[in-house]
């Protein structure tokens, strides 16, 4: 740090955080300490003073000093039946209350800025264009949600908010900065005697379906940890008055304590957390739309619409059906490369019309296996599906991109408040530039699986033919024929969520059950 008066408030702020922490009744193991890592580009971080043994608590933190809508002093008629906007709402009372609030030290070591891709400009969005995460933002909906419901209540009780002389735009960014902190920072605060070794979870749109919610909260010195999928050794657990947090392994003294964000491609790492790890792209996918799917069979099997809405509504009946389906590498330790569900599916469009007829007759499915027709068919979805992204001459210019970029891409651990100052457009081009040279690999690789699949099929005549070009040269001949790329005004259209993009099933603030998720930073 070149501030020396900044690196003393830094510590300053730390040091008044540690004592809010013991005099709210939580216990700290004295092996451990909360150091300052931004030489890391990874902010605040917990490490080792001392060696740990396997399954020893680091910390413990009352259920009292976790930061709730229940928890906060916020009176009880204000209220939302949608928890996100409850917490949201929540924050912003603590926060505006200033040295009143009990969790003011804890404010004051949370950011009050954030990188994520709620703040990329259209013209930065522009270079993650093919990548399903631009319509992931969910920008407008959030913005619709804040000003719907959020800012009238805090308009109305602006004097218990102390917001009096506030603009609808000053309460916006409020709203979304505590909406950000959400994401990147609270927890799920799960029933006792359960675990949680991540941050909250997906998006506040990921499962509808689930009629449970969990609560969400912050939780103090919990979330100064920083993340990494490969060296994680500590995981939190909830007991009825209290959560706990506990190795999962031997620490050496000088190690840092390690949470874990849990399988999260690269791109949800941007958008949610403003950072790409290099530890996390074994986690990378590539989503598959059922639109494209559809567009391909039509095209390829000559299916005619009302035989193509009999199947899909068959397999919806059978619960295959998806609004996309999400390739992955071959050595996802989460996923399948090619979901059974996309298999069955690919299988049942390519049934001629008696085979579909005696397989709805027997009420059953197709074999997982996908015969050299579906694996055609597969091919060329995935070359549909890659010339969605540009094939551009980014690589001419990396060298010198990097020399202008004045912070590391990628960093060793992954933490939503590190050095935000350090972010450039330039930086930003080569963090859009890792996500989408991941997702091209991943749909390469599954181009490579599926050709090999064709070529060891049995029957000769059915076999796929050699190509003539290669896959990206394929999908280069696809993208050239469907005109222009996406420019910075329809980047800037995705980014609000009114593109018209066949990628992103998840999009915006929608209610989707247990999994529900701020999708805003």
């Amino acid at each position: 740090m070149d501030d020396p008066m900044e690196g003393e408030e830094f510590a300053s702020k730390s040091e008044a955080f540690i004592t809010w922490l013991h005099q709210s009744g939580t216990t700290i193991s004295p092996k451990i300490q909360l150091a300052d890592l931004r030489s890391r580009d990874a902010g605040r971080g917990v490490l080792a003073t001392k060696d740990i043994a396997d399954d020893e608590e680091l910390f413990t933190i009352p259920r009292s000093s976790v930061l709730t809508a229940e928890s906060s002093a916020l009176p009880k008629d204000i209220n939302f039946d949608d928890q996100w906007l409850a917490l949201i709402t929540a924050m912003v009372y603590e926060y505006q209350r200033g040295d009143d609030s009990p969790w003011k030290p804890y404010f004051d070591v949370l950011p009050d800025n954030f990188i994520t891709l709620m703040f990329w400009s259209g013209s930065e969005l522009e270079h993650l264009e093919g990548s399903a995460v631009v319509n992931k933002i969910g920008k407008k909906s959030a913005d619709e949600a804040f000003k719907t419901k959020v800012i009238p209540v805090l308009q109305q009780h602006a004097d218990i908010f102390k917001l009096q002389d506030a603009s609808e735009d000053q309460l916006s960014r409020l709203c979304h900065r505590m909406g950000s902190t959400i994401m990147a920072y609270a927890f799920d605060l799960e029933k006792p005697g359960s675990s949680d070794s991540t941050n909250e979870e997906e998006d506040w749109e990921e499962d509808r379906e689930e009629t449970e919610i969990t609560p969400k909260g912050m939780v103090p010195l919990a979330d100064m940890l920083n993340a990494d999928a490969d060296r994680n050794n500590a995981k939190l657990y909830y007991e009825d008055d209290k959560v706990v947090m506990k190795s999962i392994k031997a620490i050496k003294a000088g190690e840092e304590i390690l949470n874990d964000y849990g399988s999260l491609p690269s791109a949800d790492m941007l958008r949610r957390y403003g950072y790409t790890t290099s530890n996390y792209e074994k986690y990378d996918v590539v989503e598959i739309s059922l639109d494209l799917i559809k567009q391909a069979a039509t095209e390829t099997q000559k299916m005619q619409t009302k035989q193509l809405i009999e199947r899909t509504a068959y397999l919806a009946e059978q619960g295959i059906l998806e609004e996309g389906y999400d390739i992955a590498h071959p050595s996802n330790p989460e996923n399948q490369q090619l979901p059974d569900e996309l298999c069955i599916l690919l299988n049942t469009l390519i049934l001629s019309k008696s085979d579909f007829d005696k397989l709805k007759k027997k009420d059953k499915l197709p074999k997982t296996i996908l015969c050299a027709e579906s694996s055609q068919l597969l091919y060329t979805i995935l070359v549909k599906r890659r010339a969605m992204y540009k094939f551009d001459s980014f690589d001419d210019n990396m060298e010198s991109l990097q020399r202008t970029t004045t912070s590391n891409v990628f960093s060793s651990v992954a933490n939503p408040a590190g050095n935000h100052d350090a972010v450039s457009p330039s930086h930003r081009h080569l963090q859009a530039h890792h996500i989408v040279e991941g997702e091209k690999k991943v749909l390469q690789e599954a181009a490579d699986a599926v050709q090999g699949m064709t070529a060891s099929t049995d029957g000769a005549s059915r076999k796929r033919k050699a190509p003539t070009a290669t896959f990206e040269e394929e999908a280069r001949s696809v993208r050239a024929s469907q005109g222009k790329p996406m420019n910075e005004e329809q980047a800037l259209k995705n980014s609000l969520g009114l593109g018209n993009s066949q990628q992103g099933r998840r999009t915006g603030l929608e209610h989707q059950g247990k999994k529900t998720k701020y999708s805003g930073a």
